[in-house]
């Protein structure tokens, strides 16, 4: 199990599922990586990030606010998660 922690939001991640602990509004949210839209925003002035954690298809996400300090830690913990992440051509298509 990966984990890492943005403040006071805990990160996690099997493998398939990213996992986010004690964003505001919900215990956890969790996204599976073939629904997944993973991207960050940043640095600001201030040297903070934003990890912004949606699925692909619907429904709601969040966004993670990363300090300085965290960063280095979530950084690579978003490269393991993209690194999982299949490339567009190789999800499924929807069937109706």
């Amino acid at each position: 199990m990966d984990e890492v922690w943005a403040d006071d939001v805990l990160l996690t991640f099997d493998g398939r599922v990213v996992e986010v602990f004690g964003f505001s509004g919900s215990e956890s949210i969790r996204f599976h990586v073939l629904n997944l839209d993973l991207s960050v925003d940043g640095p600001d002035r201030k040297g903070r990030y934003t990890v912004r954690i949606e699925p692909a298809m619907r429904g709601g996400g969040c966004h993670v606010p990363v300090p300085e300090a965290d960063w280095p830690n979530v950084g690579l913990f978003v490269d393991r998660v993209l690194a999982a992440m299949p490339a567009v051509d190789e999800v499924p298509e929807e069937t109706a």
